[in-house]
């Protein structure tokens, strides 16, 4: 609780800032032509959860940024292509204020985006990905005294190649529905799955009685091969200060059950709660 005190004490004055332009001008949209997921783990962020029934904390470093913006034939149509540069860290919490890293996961690649107005108040988007994912144990994970890995658990490969792609329906820029897919064409180990399905929903309440914070909630489902059908589920309920698809901070309280979001352990079940915080830019 302490990095989560000096944190949100650091995000205080900025977030003052932030609430002095509420109004989003970008009409729910935001700097990417499709906002990141909120819900799920596979997306990019600036900032840290932790992991209470795990007593770990999650870091995320990284972005997305759009390259390219396309006006489309139609009146309403636009696209985008960007590229995507992120990672997730597994910290193990110990005494002291210290925070050993477990394990790292990467991602990089390049991603297509496209959003139809179908009229004044709702919108049509999607966004395809193609991205690269390998996973690492770091030296958390090895124990000093005795000479061994923890668990007798010692690194192994894994990595993936995938294709997922995502539809969204927005309305007003306070409620976003979303399903998709996802392709695995290779992976490492080769006996895991290679098909992945989702979906979510995200609502926000944009006329909160206080002004630049937005209360929300998100859910995202995921079906996955893990080497047996298994069903991950996250939650996400707080409160951006800022402008909603635009700069702010988030702090949230979030939920997890399913297969571990690190390649390292793909073999085993999570399931957590805890405060977390992002920073939008």
């Amino acid at each position: 609780m302490k990095v989560f005190i000096v944190l949100f004490c650091l995000a205080a004055f900025p977030a003052a800032l932030f609430s002095q332009s509420s109004g989003d001008v970008s009409g729910g949209q935001g700097r990417l032509l499709f906002p990141p997921l909120i819900a799920h783990h596979v997306e990019p962020r600036v900032g840290m959860s932790r992991l209470v029934e795990e007593e770990r904390l999650r870091l995320d470093i990284g972005n997305s940024i759009d390259l390219l913006h396309f006006e489309g034939v139609r009146e309403g149509d636009r696209g985008a292509v960007g590229a995507d540069f992120f990672t997730w860290t597994s910290l193990r919490q110990e005494a002291a204020f210290h925070f050993p890293v477990d394990a790292v996961d990467y991602l990089f690649g390049v991603n297509a985006s496209y959003r139809h107005d179908l009229d004044e108040t709702s919108s049509v988007s999607a966004r395809l990905r193609l991205s690269h994912i390998s996973a690492h144990l770091v030296d958390g994970s090895y124990d000093k005294t005795t000479a061994a890995w923890r668990d007798a658990d010692p690194p192994q490969v894994y990595s993936r190649e995938f294709v997922d792609l995502v539809l969204a329906y927005d309305y007003s820029g306070m409620l976003r529905v979303y399903a998709g897919a996802q392709y695995i064409y290779h992976i490492d180990p080769a006996e895991l799955g290679k098909y992945a399905m989702q979906a979510g929903v995200e609502a926000v309440w944009r006329d909160a009685p206080f002004d630049g914070v937005h209360l929300y909630c998100a859910y995202d489902l995921r079906i996955l091969d893990n080497g047996a059908m298994r069903s991950a589920h996250g939650l996400q309920i707080g409160a951006k200060i800022g402008t909603w698809r635009g700069s702010g901070v988030n702090l949230f309280l979030a939920y997890y059950h399913g297969p571990s979001q690190h390649g390292e352990f793909y073999d085993r079940m999570w399931s957590y709660w805890g405060p977390g915080l992002n920073f939008d830019f």
